[in-house]
């Protein structure tokens, strides 16, 4: 496979937005401290008092990216035909079905797709960049850090150009190349500031994500450090200087770090006086639930899908799934859908799917109660139910079936059908009755 360094357009291409050294798809990323500036902060920041945040790791931001990444990860993804009366077939011999099966050398199906969602999540955008066969069809995909990866337009033509960004499976020219948009699998969420460059709702969270890390962190220092004392010692006696530093590191010798949980014994009229937790300090979880709430609500998660179980209910999975399906999930797989069919230029009949019914995995008497529905209302036949739950055809269950007495609304006045009449019964020899001359024969029969 060989991409062609498009040289004569260089000079006229113009990155979008300017985006150069220190930016990002987010951001100013500030060098020194790590801060980040947000792409929605007016340039005079400073003037409204406002600080670079350095949000730092969060375990509920990263919750929330993998709850996506892993779950549209593990749904199966293909290409499929609608055709009018026949249904959803599905295509396998087409080039997006080889790319979804095995996007190139090093990386599964679910590498792919986990690795591509998080960093859309994270930083607004995923590129990939496409290598194409001998027959001009794409052959594999090969994702690319979105920091590093720009977006270009030619000044001339309009025409849209993508710098290449950095891969280390691929060779190190292809960092230095511009390729035309039809080689570049490009995904993007919210663009405010370009058609082009998306922000990841990290942007939006910089507050709620500075205040869970300051919690954390504050906690992580209390436990750690012991930024406060948990308690008093206190005598009536008067204590030197010396004395005191003796009983404090007796006291830490006997009842902290790898002794923590020591019983000490104090003497000489010595009281202890443990400390009691503040009203202040007893807020400090309820603050963390709010921010992990915003956060959460900011990604469209349902909070037991983060962990927060405290309104969990465990009885019905299907409304769960129904719900973030509905709020966030639904959008997120949607949109990959119409991203691979834009890229792979698919026909109208055709399409990238992503399967959802995955998700009801484990929700098995709920599924086997909708396929027992769809069964009996005709929807399914009793070979399409079974094909679902990984079984072998059964004989005489391809057609669909129902009862009799369900008929069109335009024949409910209808005479009903005149049934056939009755076979005759063939008489049993045994039963008929014999003439006479029968009767006679059989007796010279059996006298001789």
């Amino acid at each position: 496979m060989k991409i062609t360094a498009l040289a004569p357009v260089v000079n006229r291409v113009v990155t979008a937005l300017g985006i150069g050294k220190g930016m990002t798809s987010t951001g100013y990323q500030l060098p020194i401290t790590g801060g980040i500036i947000p792409a929605a902060w007016p340039w005079n920041f400073w003037q409204q008092g406002r600080d670079p945040i350095d949000g730092g790791p969060n375990a509920i931001v990263h919750a929330c990216v993998d709850a996506y990444a892993q779950t549209i990860a593990a749904l199966p993804a293909r290409h499929v035909s609608e055709y009018e009366g026949e249904g959803v077939q599905r295509i396998t011999t087409s080039a997006l079905s080889r790319v979804l099966r095995r996007p190139n050398s090093y990386s599964t199906k679910t590498d792919f797709m986990m690795n591509m969602v998080k960093t859309l999540l994270l930083f607004g955008n995923s590129y990939a960049l496409a290598y194409r066969n001998d027959r001009q069809e794409i052959a594999e995909l090969h994702l690319l850090h979105p920091r590093t990866t720009t977006p270009m337009v030619d000044r001339e033509s309009g025409e849209i150009f993508y710098a290449v960004g950095e891969n280390e499976m691929l060779p190190v020219e292809t960092a230095q190349m511009v390729v035309p948009a039809r080689d570049m699998f490009h995904l993007r969420l919210y663009t405010p500031r370009h058609p082009l460059i998306g922000i990841s709702p990290i942007t939006h969270l910089a507050a709620s994500i500075a205040s869970t890390n300051a919690i954390n962190a504050h906690q992580a220092a209390f436990f750690n450090n012991m930024a406060r004392p948990s308690g008093v010692i206190s005598t009536d006696e008067r204590l030197t200087k010396d004395q005191m530093t003796q009983l404090r590191e007796a006291w830490a010798s006997n009842a902290t770090l790898l002794n923590s949980g020591g019983v000490p014994i104090l003497s000489a009229g010595l009281k202890w006086q443990a400390m009691s937790i503040t009203s202040q300090d007893a807020q400090l979880v309820e603050a963390f639930r709010m921010g992990v709430e915003d956060i959460a609500r900011a990604f469209r998660v349902p909070l037991p899908l983060v962990g927060d179980t405290r309104n969990a209910n465990y009885n019905n999975v299907e409304i769960l799934v129904a719900t973030w399906l509905a709020q966030g999930l639904g959008f997120m797989i949607e949109h990959i859908e119409h991203g691979f069919s834009a890229f792979f230029a698919l026909p109208l009949d055709t399409h990238c799917q992503i399967d959802v019914d995955a998700l009801m995995r484990t929700d098995f008497a709920g599924r086997v109660d909708a396929l027992t529905k769809g069964i009996t209302g005709g929807l399914y036949s009793p070979n399409e139910a079974r094909r679902k739950e990984g079984l072998a055809d059964a004989d005489f269950g391809d057609e669909p079936r129902l009862q009799a007495q369900v008929v069109p609304l335009s024949r409910v006045d209808a005479e009903p059908a005149e049934s056939a009449p009755a076979a005759p019964v063939p008489v049993a020899e045994e039963s008929r009755e014999l003439s006479v001359a029968e009767v006679v024969a059989k007796i010279r029969e059996a006298a001789a």
